[in-house]
């Protein structure tokens, strides 16, 4: 169990730092619960209760054999001519290809043929009452007056002398 690798969370540490560190198993702790390891990185000696055993050992411990050449395996140092025929760049003319779709408007929740519908209401008096619904024009106008006077949105005054009332739309 000595010298056992183990990642070990750390507890403090900055948004950007690895949360755990690659450290070695030396003892179980008498004063704590934990035990303590040793960080090769730091070379520190910390005591710690957050760590992961690896099962098959440090990373580092792998060991690399030597390969050898064998004397059936030699070196040619043999030199490839090169064709004398010259190599002629060859133009390859990309075509790029256009999209055959036909695009269309963007109608933005259909309502394009709805407001062209609605804007048929006279903008005059006189407008009003040369169209072919004038009495329906005309008996819509007394209602609104007459709904306007029953919540007494004004109330009628005759003017003071030598003052111009203000005409409106």
């Amino acid at each position: 169990m000595l010298g056992k690798p183990a990642y070990v969370k750390r507890l403090v540490g900055d948004k950007l730092d690895s949360r755990a560190s690659l450290c070695r198993f030396i003892r179980y702790s008498k004063e704590t619960a934990g035990y303590y390891f040793y960080d090769p990185s730091k070379q520190k000696v910390f005591v710690s209760r957050n760590e992961v055993f690896l099962q098959k050992g440090f990373p580092s411990d792998s060991r690399h054999d030597e390969i050898l050449l064998g004397e059936s395996s030699e070196v040619s140092h043999e030199t490839l001519e090169m064709a004398s025929t010259p190599i002629l760049p060859i133009d390859i003319a990309l075509v790029l290809r256009r999209s055959a779709r036909v695009t269309q408007p963007l109608e933005r929740y259909g309502f394009v043929d709805l407001t062209s519908q609605l804007d048929n209401d006279p903008k005059t008096y006189g407008e009003a009452m040369s169209d072919k619904n004038s009495d329906k024009w005309l008996e819509a106008m007394k209602c609104k007056i007459d709904s306007m006077g029953s919540n007494q949105v004004w109330t009628l005054m005759d003017p003071p002398k030598g003052v111009k009332p203000v005409g409106c739309k």
